[in-house]
């Protein structure tokens, strides 16, 4: 293959040694070498592929670091109950009878309780009133609760004598009747499992649909983190199958749902890889699991009470002896274990797991937080010590700010979620993501959140966590790499990386400016291809 000559206004490496540059090589699928304009036209040679692009701003290619594609691309065909458009329960029935065409279960997504009139979750009742006959399932926005209507409890097998009348997943009312909630994630799995299993072909194109998207969005790497949380080890097999025909868009690093690991691992049907295989886009890095919920639906630990309910701390979704155990299995056979914890407590429990696991043997696993939405520095400086990696939900700070400031939180605790400069000042290298489909992916709008954070309300929150444009695209490129020790392998564009890379059609200081439109990719490119290119010679 010949060599690429790349030019553009201003290529942002993300290397210390070279942090700006005129041009760059590119030999094969890797950056051959950085520097001015006419030391590579000369490095590039004659008959060189070039590449040119006035008026744009390269950087490496986005990584982002923890979103659910298979879950995305099947909302595609669910009732979108989000709000907007749904502003009360009437609204949600009616989403859900418009998509209800056809036979089979109906399934919808996104309703959000604090968003709607009524201000409570909708019940078995109220989708009772959608269909009678067919089952009835409606996702939470954060994803940690469901309900389902009477036709779906009975498919699951879910009814007053089979759960017991204390049992908190499965919430009853004043009746003594199941309300129809599936309470956090071992619940939902527990309801969802009824529903019948997707085709291949239906995995496969809801995944594929996801990865094109972020493709499109800038993003040349994502960390699925959940692989299964939709449907079971077909995702892991749709994986499997895409990467070996050459499909998938986007390079690809997997964290399995928790208990399909543990299983897998019982029945020796799961390894998991510390580096791509040659001409590999897919590898499974570890697992994933849960230590609490969310703060929206008052489920995520938290070490003071919640502003709204002064007596709820929310709770921890396993004692910490078998948070300890999950996560030392997974640690022991090799893998990546990454940890759910939005809440403080959350955040306490899973750094004393993990730090206990890494006693065992010595093994610094490289070990994750996913969310860390409340945290203190004294959290921070422990993850640091430990050698822990972080993933921050920092799109939190736009899209539900304002009510966790009014509502959840209050002012300062809200103010200090997600503390990025916090973390910044500590040392530690973290990433930032949207956790798509709970919010859009847009990297260059996590970015600018990063950079401002301004809510959705329009006001800033917590202006003293806000971090630079630099340090914002460090945490989405090099740094996000770092947590799956990928960072010699990609996220900047430096000799012998892979040559992902995203050209911009603004500057970076737009990136920061929430008065002018967000830049958006005008090429990306991964192991030097881009079907966008159109090249002259040399």
């Amino acid at each position: 293959m010949s060599r690429t000559l790349l030019t553009a206004d201003a290529i942002h490496t993300q290397d210390p040694s070279s942090p700006t540059v005129e041009a760059l090589v590119i030999d094969g699928d890797r950056v051959l070498a950085t520097g001015t304009g006419k030391d590579m036209a000369d490095c590039a040679g004659i008959g060189a592929r070039r590449v040119d692009l006035p008026g744009a701003t390269v950087i490496p290619g986005l990584i982002e670091s923890h979103i659910h594609p298979t879950y995305a691309g099947l909302t595609d065909g669910w009732a979108d109950c989000r709000t907007p458009p749904c502003r009360s329960i009437a609204d949600i029935q009616q989403a859900l009878r418009a998509s209800a065409g056809g036979s089979g279960w109906i399934r919808g997504w996104g309703y959000d309780d604090t968003q709607i009139a009524e201000g409570r979750h909708p019940t078995r009742k109220d989708l009772d009133a959608v269909s009678t006959d067919r089952p009835v399932i409606v996702l939470h926005i954060c994803g940690h609760f469901a309900v389902a209507n009477t036709a779906a409890l009975a498919a699951a097998g879910i009814d007053e004598s089979t759960v017991s009348a204390d049992d908190p997943l499965f919430p009853r009312g004043d009746d003594g009747r199941l309300t129809g909630m599936a309470w956090e994630i071992d619940a939902v799995s527990r309801l969802t499992a009824a529903v019948p299993a997707l085709t291949e072909q239906e995995v496969n194109g809801a995944l594929l649909r996801s990865l094109q998207s972020a493709r499109a969005r800038g993003i040349t790497t994502i960390h699925d983190l959940g692989v299964g949380l939709s449907a079971g080890e077909q995702e892991l097999a749709a994986y499997r199958s895409l990467d070996a025909s050459g499909e998938l868009p986007v390079h690809v690093v997997g964290f399995l749902r928790g208990d399909l690991a543990l299983q897998a691992l019982d029945d020796r049907r799961v390894t998991f890889e510390h580096a791509p295989a040659a001409g590999s886009h897919f590898r499974l890095a570890g697992a994933k699991f849960w230590a609490d919920g969310s703060i929206q639906g008052l489920s995520a630990a938290l070490r003071a009470p919640y502003a709204c309910d002064p007596a709820h701390h929310g709770d921890l979704l396993y004692p910490q002896e078998q948070l300890d155990e999950m996560i030392l299995r997974v640690h022991r056979a090799g893998g990546q274990v990454a940890v759910h914890a939005n809440g403080d407590a959350a955040v306490g429990a899973a750094i004393t797991s993990l730090r206990r696991a890494q006693a065992t043997d010595g093994r610094m696993g490289r070990h994750r937080i996913e969310h860390c939405q409340v945290s203190a520095p004294s959290d921070l400086a422990a993850i640091r010590e430990a050698e822990l990696g972080v993933s921050f939900f920092v799109n939190h700070v736009f899209y539900w700010g304002d009510r966790h400031r009014d509502r959840f939180l209050g002012a300062q605790r809200a103010a200090d979620m997600d503390p990025l400069a916090c973390a910044d000042e500590l040392g530690l290298r973290f990433g930032l993501h949207s956790d798509c489909p709970i919010t859009p992916m847009d990297p260059l709008a996590t970015i600018r959140t990063a950079v401002t954070r301004m809510t959705r309300g329009g006001t800033v929150l917590g202006g003293n966590q806000r971090i630079g444009v630099d340090r914002a695209i460090r945490a989405m490129t090099v740094d996000s790499a770092y947590l799956v020790h990928d960072e010699t392998r990609v996220g900047t564009l430096a000799a012998g990386r892979r040559a992902d890379l995203v050209a911009l059609d603004g500057s970076l200081g737009d990136l920061g400016d929430g008065t002018v439109d967000t830049p958006r990719p005008a090429m990306v490119m991964i192991d030097g291809e881009s079907a966008d290119m159109h090249p002259a010679r040399v």
